[in-house]
């Protein structure tokens, strides 16, 4: 009888066991990156005016937020781009623009740590250098090879 119960009661044990896991998700990696800008790590090597990088809902939205009245002022410093930058290993992006042809002199850089969901934005305005960020606590990054 004691055995009975044993069995009934480890049976039990192990359906209530298989009912509790949660069905394992094939189609991500446990280091895949996560979050509304981890899309943008595809965009290595392209150029921002190519994929839309500054007219995307997600970037716009979080740049205007941000930026408020400067974003428009900041959008005149991005005529002209060169290619996006990309760290896989870091989850950095950096995205340079020029607001003339001849790109000898960088106006404005995008920066966004797709782990820490943070963006620095920068553009020079006469002499001096404005900067914007959505995470004062943290420090801005630095590029790293891949």
């Amino acid at each position: 009888m004691k055995l009975s119960f044993y069995i009934l009661a480890l049976s039990l044990t192990i359906l209530l066991y298989s009912c509790n896991t949660k069905p394992s998700d094939q189609t991500q990696t446990p280091d895949a990156p996560k979050g509304e800008l981890a899309f943008l790590l595809k965009y290595d090597g392209q150029l921002p005016s190519e994929v839309g990088f500054l007219r995307n809902q997600v970037v716009q939205r979080r740049l205007a937020n941000m930026m408020k009245d400067s974003f428009q002022i900041f959008m005149g410093y991005t005529k002209y781009d060169r290619p996006i930058q990309v760290s896989k290993q870091e989850q950095l992006i950096v995205a340079q623009f020029f607001s003339d042809s001849d790109r000898a002199m960088p106006s404005a850089n995008v920066m966004i740590d797709v782990e820490q969901d943070a963006i620095w934005v920068e553009y020079l305005s006469g002499d001096s250098i404005i900067e914007f960020t959505d995470h004062h606590s943290l420090p801005k990054p630095g590029l790293a090879g891949d």
